[in-house]
């Protein structure tokens, strides 16, 4: 699909109905993706709780980009490329681990961990170790979450910023511990991924766990009421809940919504899995719900995080991490059972997953063609129109 053809496809996107089959299917819709979204957008890698100490690291991938993402002594996160600036080797063969200094597998070129040439053994002596340091791109934190972009001129981080920090600050996310991390490959273009969490129309007939923990997730019930009354106990509590949503120019959602009466967190019987957890002290946080375009979600009760991030692969396999997070405090076997934590999400999770991938099973078809969105997905709208506007805006470049 050569250039003037994409930009025909993106001129026949009609809002409010699902996309043409090549945004879905094809590779070349998706290498313009990783131009004009991935590589302009600020994208989630992970979170500062991943990197406890000075030269922690792991391993960021995305298509054929490969970043380190390691602290310094300094205590800054820095995302370097995976490349030695002599001729190129992997610098980290492990998905993540601790070094001293970052050491070339290939000629033992050695990189301190903000970047910087330190050995260059057998050079001449003029030879000039500044010109030599580790690639980078820029990246950004906030409150415990780390965003990368990969494009020299990255867009305002403010807005991602000024919409998480507040619903972020109470849960300490610096100080807090991982619980586990788990990943998941599925057989769907990563936008569907990305549909299917911006809306509940589904999770009445597919989220019975999500559905009896969530006030109104079934979209039966009227939730203005408990929701006005949990908002006046909640700012008593000094939480925020003010509504964040993505406008033009912005990739942040923000949201919090009240669990059921008498539940406590997510899990599968509604009580307590873990200790409150940052600067919470009980279990009536209700929920809180944030969204960053194009690849982070997460759901925070009192007393843990999931996040999830995703990352396409290819048209039609996307990477999906899922990340539990406690209280620093909270100790496995006396505070929380890893499986009662983790079960609610990895049921929901797969709920999702076979979802998605019934979606593009049908998608790839000869028989499929845009249908209309219903009114209770206008996020999802929200998500596609803003996809095709970058696509429509980096293609006129």
């Amino acid at each position: 699909m050569d250039k003037s053809n994409l930009i025909e496809l993106v001129a026949r996107y009609k809002s409010g109905y699902s996309l043409e089959q090549p945004f879905y299917v094809s590779s070349e819709v998706l290498d313009t993706e990783m131009d004009c979204i991935w590589k302009s957008s600020w994208i989630y890698v992970g979170n500062t709780a991943q990197l406890p100490k000075a030269g922690d690291y792991f391993i960021f991938r995305i298509m054929e980009e490969e970043l380190i993402i390691i602290r310094s002594n300094n205590e800054n996160i820095h995302a370097h490329y995976n490349s030695c600036t002599h001729r190129g080797s992997a610098l980290c063969t492990e998905q993540s681990g601790h070094v001293a200094k970052l050491i070339c597998p290939y000629h033992q070129w050695v990189f301190d961990k903000d970047g910087t040439l330190l050995n260059a053994r057998m050079m001449p002596q003029d030879f000039c170790h500044a010109d030599y340091r580790l690639r980078s791109v820029h990246i950004k934190t906030i409150e415990g979450l780390i965003f990368i972009c990969l494009n020299n001129e990255p867009p305002d981080f403010e807005p991602i910023r000024n919409g998480f920090h507040s619903y972020l600050k109470p849960y300490q996310i610096n100080n807090s511990k991982i619980a586990s991390i788990k990943r998941y490959s599925l057989n769907a273009n990563w936008k569907l991924v990305a549909e299917n969490f911006r809306e509940c129309y589904h999770c009445g007939g597919a989220h019975p766990e999500y559905c009896k923990a969530v006030v109104g997730a079934n979209l039966r019930e009227d939730t203005s009421l408990i929701q006005k009354e949990k908002e006046l106990i909640w700012a008593e509590k000094g939480l925020c809940t003010e509504l964040v949503e993505v406008t033009p120019g912005t990739t942040s959602y923000a949201v919090r919504y009240p669990l059921r009466q008498d539940v406590e967190s997510y899990s599968l019987d509604g009580k307590r899995v873990s200790i409150p957890m940052g600067l919470h002290t009980d279990y009536d946080a209700g929920v809180v719900g944030l969204v960053n375009y194009p690849n982070f979600w997460m759901d925070a009760v009192s007393d843990y995080i999931w996040t999830m991030r995703i990352i396409p692969v290819s048209a039609s396999i996307t990477d999906v991490e899922f990340c539990w997070l406690v209280d620093e405090h909270a100790l496995e076997g006396k505070d929380y059972n890893l499986d009662e934590l983790t079960k609610f999400w990895e049921i929901t999770g797969d709920q999702d997953a076979k979802l998605c991938e019934n979606n593009f099973r049908g998608i790839q078809t000869s028989g499929y063609q845009p249908g209309p969105y219903a009114a209770v997905e206008d996020q999802v709208v929200n998500f596609v129109d803003w996809c095709v506007e970058k696509l429509r805006v980096g293609l006129q470049q």
